[in-house]
């Protein structure tokens, strides 16, 4: 099983949302809500350069790493501490790793801005974690969940990924995983490219229970 981070896990994506809201805000860029939300994971400098030219603009490129890097440190020092783990995912992930069955993490974010319990927590249940600066090309790619199979010691035909987001679900699609979706940030409509969409954690809980006999 490879799980997804945010969104999945960590009830943090409205911390993130409110994040790049105010770095782009501070930079004069205008985003809704549902931009950052479709676009979860996948927030790179090719992203936000076609979202900034849409209006004519013509920025360096360093402009869109300290964006990238402006929204980190907000993240950072104002919202980590809101982040909390999803009740349920707790429950599904120890009766996973109870059953011993292997384990592995991608997510789009660096260990700086996971925060340190969370992080901890993460490790002892995750043998295979891949996060955003591990790969060179991040969601939807297909390289970090081929990344976290390689690393699990398991073809990507083996594994199953549980995601949230497009970007993530192609990710996972496109390195051959049969891909799960929870709809915990957005309609199950936005998720239709996985194989199987769930409206929340209790729906995936009891497929998981069913299917692994756990």
């Amino acid at each position: 099983m490879i799980f997804d981070l945010d969104g999945v896990i960590l009830d943090s994506m409205p911390a993130h949302v409110a994040a790049w809201q105010s770095a782009f805000a501070e930079n004069g860029v205008q985003a809704t809500d549902d931009f950052i939300y479709l676009n979860e994971g996948a927030l790179d400098r090719e992203r936000l350069v076609r979202l900034i030219s849409s209006d004519g603009r013509i920025l360096p490129p360093e402009f869109f790493d300290r964006l990238l890097d402006r929204q980190r440190r907000i993240f950072r020092e104002q919202y980590s501490l809101t982040v909390r783990l999803f009740p349920q995912a707790v429950e599904l992930i120890d009766r996973l790793d109870q059953a011993g069955l292997p384990l592995a993490l991608v997510t789009s974010s660096t260990f700086q801005v996971i925060r340190p319990d969370l992080l901890t927590w993460l490790e002892r249940r995750f043998s295979v974690i891949i996060t955003g600066d591990q790969v060179v090309k991040s969601k939807p790619d297909p390289e970090p969940y081929l990344a976290a199979a390689t690393g699990l010691g398991v073809r990507p035909d083996q594994a199953v990924a549980v995601e949230n987001a497009p970007a993530g679900i192609t990710s996972a699609r496109r390195a051959g995983l049969i891909c799960l979706a929870v709809a915990t940030t957005l309609p199950p409509a936005a998720l239709a490219e996985a194989h199987l969409v769930l409206p929340d954690h209790t729906a995936l809980i009891r497929l998981l229970t069913d299917f692994f006999q756990i």
